[in-house]
């Protein structure tokens, strides 16, 4: 360890630091422009004038990195040069350009310098512990470093803050912008559909409808050049970068379908604060529990309706696998049980004397004889079930939608919302009402009214009361969004068995659309249980009262004898 001496030849290193928190939140103009590049290299340039005994050999600068940890490039690789003996002294503006945290601070310019040899300098700060006296100096040090490191941890209080009230506000704050939309040119809080991206983002849910798989539809947009988002980006100047693009140009891959399927942003929820950072000096990234996110409703213009986002969602969770070879999953892929033990029913296909036979048959039988009985039914015996069903309940719609327009001043919508508003409003209290009960217990315990193992039963049925009430909300504010999906939209629920008026075939998108599920007697008889049939019930409820359509039915299942 060499001596730290005035008079003593040093090769110099510049370090120049500055980073969001020193001038984008709540410094004023004049600090911003004090504690710029240019002005630091200033600075240091003229200080290094008056020192004839220092060489100046090279600047290290980390433009845009937080002074709360030293995890920057051109930090370390300026330490990487001092370990090597090319450097031998720094020399920084002021202290919180070297760093702001604290302990780090400290360890570097207390510990490690002087063992190894460098001279340390900050100009402002008056310190150089080359100087006699400088040993004084230090006992100041922690305090500035301390100073230093509040000042981190307060702007980064602010900043939260800040991000947390804009979300709360529906403002869009992220970093990156989901593949369809983009930010708006007069609010950057707000996203704007790109229709460009937004055409293939509809694209890919209507393939989705339509029974293919996100492989087959990778494989279809790749195959007609279509650019993949990332790529997309890049074409429209973005210099985004990611580490898991394995290829020059990145095409479009499975996982990214299935997260454009999931993703609930296309509905015009806006999705924000699915991940935190325990502080400002931890970085590593935390997953937020789903009921932590924060969520904004029409807070931007929907690419997908709530309904078939609903229903993707449902189709995504069956079996939908495609047979070898097919360019999609069979018309009643995921959607066949058996009545008797709730198994899938397993699709077969024979052939004999050159002509094929296809048929279901039980898959809880074919994976345990005990569980049920082996019966099987033919396909077309479900086909000419589910049709029938469908066009009887197409016509039911068709009377509901005439019956509707004969009561003046609609209202069935407002009751269904206001009545979902005073449910939601009971669970809402029942939540509340558990969460004192919970502050209560603890009080009761803490003051010895109540023992520990009472305390902890208590507890837990609170805790259980409050996640069903969440549960419950949760199932509410769907059914909000499917009765938001309005009985005169193209893309709402009563309108989805209107458009197919005129059925004659089944195809997998009229089935994934219409058919909740079909289940399978042992007798060979066929439920076939249609989707929104609670719907269909509260209007034919309201018609009633209203005194219209006494005589429009609604059809929730159809048994059919084969």
């Amino acid at each position: 360890m060499q001596k730290l001496t005035l008079d003593r030849r040093c090769k110099a290193a510049i370090y120049l630091r500055l980073s969001r928190e020193d001038g984008d939140f709540s410094c004023s103009s004049e600090k911003l422009e004090s504690n710029s590049i240019s002005n630091q290299r200033l600075v240091i340039m003229e200080y290094l004038k008056t020192c004839p005994e220092i060489t100046f050999v090279r600047e290290y600068c980390d433009d845009g990195y937080t002074g709360a940890n030293f995890d920057r490039p051109a930090f370390q690789k300026m330490m990487e040069a001092v370990k090597q003996g090319e450097i031998d002294c720094i020399v920084v503006k002021d202290l919180s350009r070297f760093g702001r945290e604290y302990i780090g601070s400290g360890a570097y310019i207390q510990k490690l310098f002087p063992l190894l040899g460098v001279r340390f300098i900050a100009i402002n700060d008056n310190y150089d512990n080359a100087r006699p006296g400088a040993a004084d100096n230090e006992l100041i040090l922690p305090f500035k470093n301390l100073m230093n490191d509040s000042y981190c941890r307060d702007i980064s209080v602010k900043v939260r803050s800040n991000l947390e009230a804009k979300r709360r506000n529906g403002q869009f704050v992220g970093s990156k912008v989901i593949y369809g939309y983009m930010r708006s040119p007069e609010n950057k809080n707000l996203l704007i559909i790109d229709p460009e991206a937004a055409a293939v983002v509809q694209d890919i849910f209507r393939w989705k409808m339509d029974g293919q798989s996100p492989a087959q539809i990778a494989e279809r947009l790749n195959r007609n050049h279509i650019p993949s988002p990332i790529e997309y980006k890049k074409n429209k100047g973005s210099k985004q970068r990611t580490c898991f693009q394995t290829r020059e140009v990145a095409q479009w891959s499975p996982v990214a379908i299935y997260r454009i399927l999931r993703n609930e942003m296309y509905t015009g929820t806006l999705v924000q604060g699915k991940t935190t950072s325990p502080n400002h000096k931890v970085k590593k990234t935390v997953q937020k529990a789903p009921d932590e996110w924060s969520r904004t409703e029409h807070a931007h213009e929907a690419i997908i309706a709530p309904a078939q986002f609903e229903l993707i969602q449902k189709l995504m969770l069956e079996d939908t696998r495609s047979p070898v070879g097919a360019n999609g999953v069979h018309i009643f892929s995921g959607k066949v049980f058996c009545a008797g033990c709730g198994s899938s029913m397993v699709r077969k296909v024979s052939r004999c004397g050159g002509r094929e036979y296809t048929y279901f048959v039980c898959g809880g039988n074919k994976a345990d004889k005990h569980l049920c009985s082996s019966h099987m039914i033919r396909e077309s015996a479900v086909y000419d079930a589910v049709l029938l069903v469908i066009q009887a309940q197409i016509a039911a719609a068709m009377d509901l939608s005439l019956a509707l327009r004969q009561v003046e001043d609609l209202a069935w919508e407002n009751r269904e919302l206001e009545r979902i508003k005073s449910k939601r409003a009971f669970q809402e209290e029942i939540a509340e009402k558990n969460r004192r009960l919970k502050a209560g217990a603890y009080d009761d315990f803490k003051n010895g009214f109540i023992d520990k193992a009472d305390y902890k039963t208590f507890t837990e049925q609170f805790e259980r009361r409050i996640r069903e009430a969440a549960e419950a909300i949760t199932q509410l504010d769907r059914e909000r969004s499917s009765v938001m999906g309005g009985l005169a939209k193209q893309q709402g629920w009563l309108s989805k068995f209107m458009q197919y008026e005129n059925i004659q075939e089944l195809s997998r998108n009229s089935v994934v659309a219409l058919v909740d599920r079909i289940e399978i007697r042992e007798d060979k008889d066929i439920d076939v249980h249609l989707l929104h049939s609670d719907h269909f019930a509260s209007i034919v409820a309201f018609l009633k009262e209203q005194g219209a359509g006494a005589d429009v039915t609604v059809l929730p299942a159809k048994r059919e004898a084969v």
